[in-house]
């Protein structure tokens, strides 16, 4: 359901131009791209924890049937070489003296085809000298056992913030609340698993790469550096992208065994991998531990925050610093915090690497501080929204260096408050409570912070037919770019929608790019597209002068037609201009212009959720779920409204089902469907979403990202209002997700039926 949703001048609400050739079984993924003489990679991966590698016996697996060579950290030294682009300390292709987690890459079987490499994968032997594991923060603090000897420590990273009087602050609070706050492991689990595919040409001496990333230009990079290619010989081509949610987005060790194996055997190879590869060799996130403090006035003004917190990484840094650094920026969340202390330690464990996953840092931050304000509320006795709306952050234009760029925060969540009716929805709540029935609300806000950095391109050339094609290094993995970027150029250029032709995920495209992360593609390739389309409307211009035998400042476009001012009847239309180059043999006219910006956009939003809690079952039922969100001017309200809600079901898996545990032995116990529970359509609840857009003025369209908004408070709402559901039974939750198992132990000691 859709309410206020808002078409900004250049937005429309239309259906998705990618979705009839999807729907009809037509995308075209990595797994899709075959060549008849192409060889298969099938990777060994580690079956311990933390171990030191004694033998690779590989002997049985080369004589097998249809294989080209096995390959390890010893025999081929160049994949035991550090992965470019990786943390501190980074991990190689290849495990070479030990493993440090259950899934890392310790060999790499090729053969003619997978099922012949999977056979003989099968046949290699290894033999390890087993490790003590580290299987959580506690154990990697007491440095008992050091997961990387040289680096003296099981902390990889560190961060420290102070902000005004910082700890000192609490000495001066009425009331400081204090709280363990800790959410689990996730794995992002996109619908298309990870795979690539690479040819060697040595003739051109090029490597063309197919590859499921988001990311075609950091792909580039990195390849180019690990085989000392010069990056102009090196094409990357992200085709139809199953899902990335920021798991895509990195460096892995497949990227350079397959590009080195390709480069080397000047054959064509592919790795493609499975739902086990999804789970044991794609980075995870989230997994943090928070000790927190809040100091308040009596009346509920917050004047400190003080939070010293652990992320659990994994065996290698990875990419895991940037959701370990992010998580700072969002801790304060939309509030007015004058004073606040934070720490944070980065630790190294035996488990798969973390990296970026949708929100990135944004969930964490959040969760933190809407679990303490929630907390403070119910130690002072003040209801939880107005903790809330009394702390709201206000920014004000035009102020001297704001902490978020624009967005009536507390209008907007008033705007939530009479949607729902409170009032009524507690007097609602207080009569179920006494017929033995546990109803809770949750509301929590958050702020999402997007693009803020970089750049992106746009290239607009005019093909022979007449359409506009646009190349951007932005890369679509369901977004809707394809009709989002089209309804940019063709409402700047006034002309029809079909006309418009996007190109994305491709290095020949356009001449540099960043990518799709972080919700920075309509603001980034977004006003690229639209001051690109105004100066390449100038370069058409031209050509049409000299068609017309004008002078330039003469032309006239108007309704899809050029004419000499004060001639309407002699028109030219983009075929028939493209046409006339042809004919005299001229390029195709083109331009390329690029948007940059170091100012962060930044969204609001709030959500409500009520819920029910059966606590003999100790089960959750979601009821009714309402979300108003400000995402600045929208250019489709359709493909925005699906990002915010489809963002929102993904976290309320994380925030009532998915988690990747793990035993004392470093072994995952949730690796597969069968153990890792995701949500489906009978645990979602019926979505309203109302728009507040306010123009944002961090960019010259005013757009804010949307593809975040949704995950960022969720698992905090749920949390939330579960916990309020069990108000009389005087139950406070401190960790995500609330799994049945969880909240049963929960209850335990509060329903004498249990």
């Amino acid at each position: 359901m859709f309410e206020g949703s808002v078409a900004g001048p250049m937005g429309r609400p239309l259906a998705r131009v990618e979705d009839d050739r999807l729907l009809r079984g037509q995308g075209r993924y990595v797994s899709d791209i075959v060549e008849a003489d192409q060889w298969t990679v099938v990777l060994v991966r580690s079956t311990h924890a933390h171990a030191r590698i004694v033998e690779i016996d590989t002997r049985a697996a080369e004589q097998s049937p249809g294989v080209h060579g096995v390959f390890t950290a010893a025999n081929t030294p160049d994949l035991g070489r550090p992965m470019p682009a990786d943390g501190q300390p980074p991990q190689s292709s290849l495990a070479t003296d030990r493993v440090r987690y259950v899934g890392e890459p310790v060999a790499a079987v090729m053969a003619d085809n997978r099922y012949l490499a999977e056979d003989a994968a099968e046949l290699v032997t290894i033999t390890y000298e087993p490790l003590t594991p580290i299987t959580n923060i506690e154990e990697a603090r007491r440095a008992d056992v050091l997961l990387h000897p040289q680096l003296h420590s099981n902390e990889a990273d560190s961060i420290e913030e102070n902000i005004g009087l910082g700890r000192a602050a609490l000495e001066r609070s009425d009331i400081v609340v204090e709280a363990t706050l800790s959410m689990g492991r996730v794995s992002a689990q996109p619908m298309e698993p990870r795979g690539i595919h690479a040819v060697y040409s040595p003739k051109s001496e090029d490597l063309t790469v197919h590859y499921a990333t988001q990311s075609v230009f950091a792909a580039r990079e990195r390849i180019a550096e690990f085989l000392s290619l010069d990056k102009e010989n090196v094409r990357v081509i992200a085709p139809d992208v199953g899902g990335g949610f920021g798991a895509k987005n990195g460096a892995y060790p497949e990227e350079f065994i397959v590009t080195w194996l390709a480069y080397h055997y000047h054959h064509p190879i592919k790795w493609a991998g499975d739902r086990f590869d999804e789970f044991l060799g794609t980075s995870h996130e989230r997994e943090q531990e928070h000790h927190v403090k809040l100091g308040l006035r009596n009346d509920g003004t917050i004047l400190a925050f003080v939070d010293e917190y652990y992320q659990d990484n994994g065996g290698y840094t990875s990419r895991g610093a940037l959701p370990f650094r992010n998580t700072v920026r969002n801790l304060l969340g939309p509030y007015d915090i004058p004073n606040a202390y934070i720490h944070g330690h980065l630790m190294l464990t035996c488990k798969v690497p973390q990296a970026p996953y949708r929100g990135s840092g944004r969930p964490q931050g959040h969760y933190v501080i809407e679990r303490i304000l929630d907390r403070a509320a119910d130690t002072i006795g003040m209801d939880r929204v107005d903790i809330r709306l009394k702390n709201l952050y206000r920014p004000y234009p035009g102020s001297a260096n704001p902490r978020y760029d624009t967005g009536e925060y507390a209008e907007t969540m008033q705007r939530l408050l009479e949607h729902i009716d409170l009032k009524a929805l507690r007097a609602r709540q207080r009569e179920e409570w006494q017929r033995d029935r546990y109803l809770g609300i949750g509301i929590a806000n958050y702020v999402e912070i997007s693009a803020g950095f970089g750049f992106e391109g746009a290239r607009l050339t005019l093909l022979e037919d007449g359409r506009v094609q646009l190349g951007t290094g932005a890369v679509a993995h369901g977004q809707g770019h394809q009709t989002a970027l089209a309804q940019i150029v063709s409402e700047t250029l006034d002309i029809p929608f079909d006309q418009v032709v996007v190109r994305e995920g491709d290095t020949a495209m356009v001449g540099r790019g960043i990518g799709t992360f972080g919700s920075r593609t309509m603001i980034m390739a977004g006003n690229a597209a639209t001051e690109g389309s105004r100066q390449f409307l100038e370069e058409l211009k031209k050509l049409a002068a000299t068609r017309l035998e004008a002078h330039v400042d003469d032309i006239v476009w108007q309704a899809s037609h050029f004419h000499v001012k004060g001639v309407p009847s002699l028109a030219l239309s983009l075929q028939d201009l493209a046409g006339y180059a042809t004919e005299k043999g001229l390029a195709p006219v083109t331009h390329e212009s690029y948007f940059q910006s170091q100012k962060p956009a930044t969204g609001f939003g709030s959500h409500a959720l009520m819920v029910e809690v059966d606590i003999h079952k100790a089960a959750i039922r979601l009821l009714d779920y309402v979300i108003i969100h400000d995402g600045g001017r929208i250019v489709n309200p359709l493909l925005a409204n699906g990002q915010v809600i489809g963002g929102t079901v993904q976290g309320l898996g994380s925030a009532l089902l998915e988690e990747m545990i793990y035993d004392d032995a470093g072994q995952p116990l949730t690796a597969s469907f069968m153990d890792y529970l995701l949500p489906g359509s009978a645990e979602m609840p019926d979505i309203t979403l109302l728009d507040a857009n306010i123009l944002s003025a961090a960019n010259p369209e005013g757009i804010k990202g949307v593809g975040e908004a949704g995950i960022i408070p969720s698992q905090a709402v749920v949390v939330s209002a579960v916990e309020d559901a069990l108000q009389p039974l005087s139950v406070w939750i401190n960790h995500a997700p609330v799994t049945s198992k969880r909240l049963f132990q929960a209850l335990a000691n509060k329903v004498s039926a249990l």
